[in-house]
């Protein structure tokens, strides 16, 4: 082989290692088009968070994982981000009352207890818009 043919070789071999990475990590960020369409529909969309202080954050926590006798799992493809659309798979509940006066600003919201996170969710888009862990 001479030089120029070892060369062009590494070129082309480098090229695709390049072009490979950068498929797989356009796949790590959620991109659209390498996924299914239901995965496409629960991708993270830009969404105003509720700005919960710490205190706040920890008494939603435990009011409400205190209340949850059986701990969901998240559905395949499902990945709990503010954001995300919450698949019609994952119920939806009432904030407990509680909680609700405690946070006046999450009064509309329902929740839901997935993989030990509490979501608070939009219930009219079913997007999240807080995620507690």
């Amino acid at each position: 082989m001479t030089i120029g043919a070892a060369i062009a070789a590494a070129l082309v071999a480098g090229c695709l290692a390049v072009g490979s990475a950068a498929a797989q990590a356009g796949a790590e960020r959620g991109s659209p088009a390498k996924e299914g369409p239901a995965a496409a529909a629960d991708t993270p969309r830009d969404a105003q968070r509720l700005e919960l202080s710490e205190a706040q954050r920890e008494a939603i926590y435990q009011s409400v994982s205190n209340r949850q006798s059986k701990k969901d799992t998240a559905p395949i493809g499902f990945r709990a981000a503010v954001g995300a659309r919450v698949p019609d798979a994952i119920a939806l509940e009432m904030l407990p009352k509680a909680v609700a006066e405690l946070v006046p600003k999450i009064a509309d919201y329902e929740y839901a207890f997935v993989a030990n996170q509490v979501l608070i969710v939009d219930p009219r888009s079913r997007t999240v818009v807080e995620v507690i862990h």
